[in-house]
């Protein structure tokens, strides 16, 4: 098992594989529906003491000036800085056929930017797909009007502005989400693979049981 951090979310993978925990799934909800719901509960619940250190580890205040103002990447604008979303999925990546089980999103994307940039090291200053400018968004001015624009990239601006989030929270990315439950992986992976052991043995039981 991994914890696959993407842009704007944090993945906990196993070694399950999606039609094994698909068809766990199937067997609890024809055993009784309710049995499906706890499955999930439980595997969700994994979940909450990391998403509170996630939470805690994204900064109240923006990291750089630059997340000021009214903009869709603005800090705390569109969704708040701390927003997170748990997730139930049963999912396979494009590489494995293993589910990933259990995510914690983050929500806002100025959050996302702040925590990811410079993690791949890979087409800074790009753009949006290449375009040398970020993809079209809408500031908000401060009298209520709106206006779409774009802003244009350039590889050392971005490598400024990667410098200076290292400086200013003296992390490389990711900067909250991966560095706030990395000591916990071992024990957040020993409890997802109980609960799934737990509820395949639920089933079997039930299943032989009649």
């Amino acid at each position: 098992m991994a914890i696959n951090l993407g842009r704007g979310a944090l993945s906990i993978a196993t070694n399950f594989s999606v039609q094994d925990v698909r068809q766990l799934q199937k067997r609890l909800r024809a055993i009784e529906p309710e049995l499906r719901t706890q499955f999930m509960r439980d595997i969700k619940e994994i979940a909450f003491v990391p998403n509170k250190a996630i939470q805690g580890a994204i900064p109240v205040s923006p990291p750089l000036s630059g997340f000021g103002g009214l903009s869709r990447v603005s800090w705390g604008q569109g969704k708040p800085a701390r927003s997170t979303t748990i997730r139930f999925r049963t999912q396979s990546s494009s590489k494995s056929l293993n589910t990933t089980l259990l995510a914690i999103r983050v929500n806002s994307v100025a959050t996302s930017i702040a925590d990811m940039a410079g993690r791949s090291g890979r087409s800074i200053g790009a753009g949006y797909r290449g375009s040398g400018f970020t993809r079209e968004f809408v500031r908000r001015h401060r009298d209520g009007s709106t206006s779409l624009v774009r802003r244009r990239t350039t590889a050392s601006a971005g490598r400024k502005f990667i410098h200076s989030l290292n400086q200013e929270t003296g992390n490389s990315a990711s900067r909250f989400a991966w560095k706030s439950v990395e000591r916990d992986l071992p024990a957040l992976q020993s409890r997802v693979r109980q609960i799934v052991q737990k509820y395949e043995r639920i089933a079997n039981y039930r299943m032989v049981k009649g």
